[in-house]
């Protein structure tokens, strides 16, 4: 990862003009070890049918592996680039019905993805370590080989802008009232300058032109077909806060705000639709004279094939199947609206607050089956492209779907303490009670599947991934003799949820998703807790010589060594529902460092 960044501040009469200059490149590059020395399996093969004298061959049934060796069959090459100017330019004390400062923005980045996903490119060869001469008769001739198809790279270009403007308006010395709004552009966000394979046209008109089938309702292939998609133009986000003192001496303040908010869709689901139709393995099997063999079809075997050059006609010539995936032309991006409202007092030296918060998130993307058989179920027995004379393409055709919802609800409650050298302590404490549910996959976005339901509306409404219901972070510090500190931090969660299989009150799939919540351990008299993690941290400055300092720093983690898990037993038929089967880390451990300043 790289990244430079180049600042310049200007103070004027009555404005300052702020500009900043990015660069960021970040490259994620797993390579496989040999990559460039082919993949060898040395397997014991298994008679296929030990009642028939001698050994009955057959390529698919194998006893064992004895050893691999040679290099692993993937590489990858993705790297993310941008350049981004932005300039920020404030307006302080205007005067009209009150004090204005006028912040205004505007963002440009010029961003390019560029990704070379290298599957199944290495040759894996498999060999009969025994040299049966039933099959070749040799280990040095193999009996398979299985290689990915070359795809070409993609090098993306994607223009962001953004533009704001925001009045904080100080009506009254008691009321401040924020006024903003924000827009977003992405020129090529989603593909817009795809177009869609005539093989992939050809599949879905032969699909639609069946007897007696049409696609659900839901997944209208018009949708999806594009010579270029337009841009999404319509991210326009108001956002709006008040502030009342309530007495004027800034220790009783109500304060609330509301503003809605876009995300983005990730490009590896953009990627998907260009990649996923030409990315597949294929096998091929090897005999020393050709013909069928072991129950396949067999090449005579020559030893240029094991390079991927040598293979690669041969790969042109065997039968190989990618997947359709669509995104929907119109597809807007993941939009939330969010609202809070909250009061602070001031206690003597503490200030509390207490907020309670909403936010609505729509357009959730993910991946369903768009040939079902039904409006309501039936996701694996449509016709396929096979079915329709394209063999090219796998059974399932997915399209991007962004339906799903999702709601969050939560209340904060917080307490600080500022540190102050006359007292010599500080602290803050921190409770939330919040509760999120979504509808739609449980793949929380990373996988973006989902095989259990035709569309997001069929699918239950369930506690996210994120859900943790009750949560207390409080932190601790304190001056010791001889300048040292002491801080510490406490965490305090009921824990995440986890599915429940075989569940009673579920069907079709029988799984309440997340319904299950980890039991509570012992602390402090009470069980409400899962999650239990104390750190704590001792610290001393020493001056150097014109300022400067050395700060040694001593953390113990997990310092009571609490057990935290986040994994259990989720089958409601198991006498062991609920036993924990996996830790979160860490557990107890100390760290020492040293912190330079200048």
């Amino acid at each position: 990862m790289a990244s430079i960044v180049l600042r310049h501040q200007y103070q004027g009469d009555g404005f300052l003009n702020e500009a900043q200059f990015d660069f960021y490149e970040y490259t994620y590059n797993p390579t496989a070890l040999n990559f460039s020395d082919y993949g060898r399996s040395y397997v014991i093969f298994r008679d296929d049918n030990a009642g028939t004298a001698g050994f009955q061959y057959n390529v698919f049934n194998r006893e064992d592996t004895v050893f691999n060796t040679g290099g692993q069959s993937n590489n990858q090459d993705i790297r993310q680039r941008s350049f981004t100017f932005r300039d920020d330019l404030t307006f302080n004390d205007i005067e009209w019905n009150g004090n204005h400062t006028i912040k205004m923005g505007v963002k440009f980045s010029a961003q390019n993805m560029y990704v070379n996903k290298q599957f199944g490119r290495n040759p894996q060869f498999i060999f009969d370590v025994d040299a049966r001469p039933e099959i070749n008769g040799s280990r040095d001739i193999p009996v398979r080989v299985e290689l990915g198809a070359e795809v070409a790279p993609a090098d993306v270009d994607n223009n962001v802008f953004g533009l704001y403007i925001q009045d904080d308006w100080q009506i009254t010395s008691q009321l401040e009232v924020n006024l903003g709004l924000r827009w977003d552009y992405e020129d090529n966000a989603v593909n817009n300058d795809y177009s869609t394979p005539q093989a992939i046209r050809d599949t879905l008109n032969a699909i639609q032109a069946l007897p007696g089938y049409d696609f659900p309702s839901y997944f209208n292939p018009a949708d999806y077909i594009t010579d270029g998609r337009d841009a999404f133009t319509g991210a326009f986000q108001p956002r709006i806060g008040f502030s009342y003192d309530v007495f004027d001496d800034e220790r009783t303040v109500i304060f609330g705000g509301a503003g809605r908010y876009y995300d983005r869709v990730g490009f590896n689901f953009a990627f998907d639709e260009r990649f996923k139709a030409f990315q597949f393995n294929k096998e091929i099997f090897f005999s020393v004279a050709g013909g069928m063999r072991g129950g396949v079809n067999t090449v005579a075997w020559n030893p240029t094939y094991l390079t991927p050059a040598g293979l690669d006609p041969l790969l042109d010539a065997a039968p190989g199947s990618g997947e359709i995936f669509l995104l929907n032309n119109d597809m807007e991006a993941p939009r939330t609206d969010q609202f809070n409202l909250g009061l602070r007092q001031k206690f003597g030296d503490f200030q509390t607050s207490l907020t309670f918060a909403y936010g609505k998130t729509e357009n959730l993307f993910a991946w369903y089956i768009a040939n079902a058989g039904s409006e309501t179920g039936n996701r694996f027995s449509g016709p396929t492209p096979g079915s329709v004379g394209h063999p090219e393409f796998r059974n399932l055709i997915f399209f991007g779907n962004n339906d799903a919802e999702q709601t969050f609800k939560a209340m904060y409650l917080t307490v600080d303490r500022p540190f102050d050298t006359d007292s010599g302590w500080g602290m803050s404490f921190t409770y939330t009670l919040s509760e999120a549910e979504r509808n739609g996959s449980r793949d929380g976005g990373i996988g973006g599947f989902d095989f259990d339901y035709n569309r997001p509306g069929l699918s239950p409404t369930f506690p996210t991934n994120q859900d943790e219901r009750h949560r207390i972070v409080a932190t601790g510090i304190v001056a010791l003799p001889m300048d040292f500190r002491l801080s510490g931090i406490l965490t305090l969660g009921s824990g995440l949820p986890f599915h429940q299989f075989v569940c009673p009150t579920a069907s079709n799939p029988d799984i309440c998703w997340n319904g299950g919540r980890p039991e509570g351990q012992d602390f402090l008299f009470t069980d409400t807790f899962a999650f239990r993690q104390i750190d704590l941290r001792l610290t001393k400055s020493f001056d150097v010589f014109n300022g400067q300092t050395v700060e040694m720093i001593f953390d113990a983690i997990n310092v009571f060594n609490f057990e935290n898990y986040n994994g259990f037993e989720q089958c409601l038929c198991s006498p062991n529902y609920g036993v924990p089967n996996n830790q979160y880390i860490p557990t107890r451990s100390v760290q020492l460092g040293l912190r330079y300043r200048w």
